[in-house]
């Protein structure tokens, strides 16, 4: 009996939460985002008020012109109290003026009464003289530090720009890694199609995450002996690594099932109780379409996990192909259905995943399995043709892919041999037989 453990132990892939890397790049983005404050800080309030400095100065000046008028009409016209009060007020004010302003004790005005003597006239003149070359100093002072100040929050928007330069290049490196890896790992598990014999297969696996072609619709082909070849189509919930190694697993894991018993039916049960124990992620699951073919018979035995989209076009006749089973890794022990049909030379098997289905137009119509039955109706040609027409079709219905969509093709094409009679099967023979698994016939 195959122990069904040694299926997910290859598979599953431990990823930290947080890395090393992760962490530098989080610090370097907060940083960042620090030096930028504080630049722009710098940039509009971290300056010396410049207009301060300029108004003192001027406040001096006027100070000083203000005591030589006073020391005119008081000492050489002889202007009495009354008149000499006004050129005091505007002294006065002059001498409050610059006490508002003034930095230091240095910078303040000296103490001045009214009326003065010529010697207190020029002890204010010696002072204010004072206050002038202050006054001037503070001023260049603050046009310096302002330039200072400029030159740094200029220095630290070019590093900010620098570093954001560099940042923004590693998160693209690390994107574009992230997305090789996905990508190769998705290559690896899934995206090998091979030819068979009789079958002419048309695939297109497309991702409507923009700029990379990473999905969780997954689709894959191959032979399991000289006379059979298996063909599976999938949707996987969630998307990028994970996804990629879900997968894996039900790559894998379908074809060693396989090698116990040959039923679709009974395999897509066993992997559905797999996957409930071996998945991580309660709510993960997947929807899946299994079938084998009998590349010499034409005759087709298929169980499909929730899988509404899926088609046969026998000749001009196009019928859908009913799920036979719930969604994977929702009912660990929900029973699934083998269903068997026949194809004849020229025969169409179609699957795909709901990309395709859910589809809208500009009105927000979707597209559904009857758009699709007629789409089928009209196409002609090989397989890959047909796959192709279908993406066009879509394209030109809806202003852009929404969804991930996989999209298989097998088209039953034998190889006639010159006296032998063609394969069994006629245009006579029903598309859907009733449900018939090996189990029910070994009872």
């Amino acid at each position: 009996m195959l122990d069904e453990s040694l299926l997910i132990a290859p598979l599953r892939l431990q990823l930290p939460v947080v890395t090393r890397r992760t962490t530098l790049t989080l610090v370097l983005v907060f940083g960042l985002l620090a030096a930028f404050t504080y630049a722009t800080y710098l940039s509009y309030w971290g300056s010396e008020r410049i207009s301060d400095a300029f108004t003192y100065q001027s406040d001096v000046v006027a100070a000083q012109r203000d005591s030589e008028l006073l020391e005119v009409e008081q000492f050489e016209r002889r202007a009495d109290a009354a008149e000499l009060r006004p050129y005091e007020k505007l002294l006065a004010t002059d001498l409050e003026r610059i006490d508002s302003l003034a930095d230091s004790e240095a910078e303040r005005p000296p103490h001045f009464a009214f009326p003065a003597t010529r010697q207190e006239y020029e002890v204010l003149t010696g002072a204010l003289l004072g206050r002038q070359s202050l006054g001037r100093s503070r001023f260049d002072s603050a046009v310096k530090k302002n330039m200072q100040t400029r030159d740094l929050s200029n220095a630290i928007f070019a590093i900010v720009a620098l570093l954001f330069a560099v940042l923004v290049g590693r998160l693209r490196r690390t994107i574009e890694e992230g997305r090789l890896l996905v990508e190769r790992l998705q290559r690896a598990f899934i995206a090998k199609r091979r030819d068979l014999p009789n079958v002419d297969l048309g695939s297109v696996l497309i991702s409507a995450t923009r700029g990379s072609n990473v999905g969780g619709d997954t689709f894959d082909a191959f032979t399991l002996d000289d006379r059979h070849g298996m063909f599976l189509v999938a949707d996987v919930s969630g998307k990028g690594i994970e996804a990629a190694v879900d997968t894996a697993l039900i790559k894998y894991s379908i074809r060693t099932l396989y090698s116990e018993n040959s039923d679709p039916g009974t395999i897509l049960e066993k992997f559905n109780a797999l996957y409930a124990r071996s998945v991580d992620r309660r709510e993960s699951f997947v929807v899946l379409f299994l079938a084998v073919l009998d590349l010499e018979t034409g005759s087709v035995r298929y169980a499909s996990a929730g899988h509404e989209p899926a088609w046969v076009v026998l000749g001009q006749d196009v019928a859908a192909l009913p799920p036979s089973g719930p969604v994977i890794g929702m009912e660990p022990d929900s029973p699934y259905e083998t269903v068997e049909l026949h194809l004849r030379r020229g025969d169409v098997l179609v699957v795909t995943t709901d990309g395709l289905t859910e589809s809208r137009d500009s009105r927000g119509e979707q597209l559904e399995s009857t758009g699709v039955m007629v789409w089928l109706s009209e196409l002609q040609g090989g397989a890959q043709a047909m796959a192709d027409a279908i993406v066009r079709r879509l394209r030109k219905r809806s202003s852009r892919i929404t969804d991930d969509l996989a999209i298989l093709v097998v088209k039953y094409d034998p190889v006639r041999v010159p006296g032998v009679p063609p394969v069994a099967g006629s245009r006579g023979t029903p598309a859907l037989e009733p449900a018939l698994s090996s189990r029910e016939a070994g009872g």
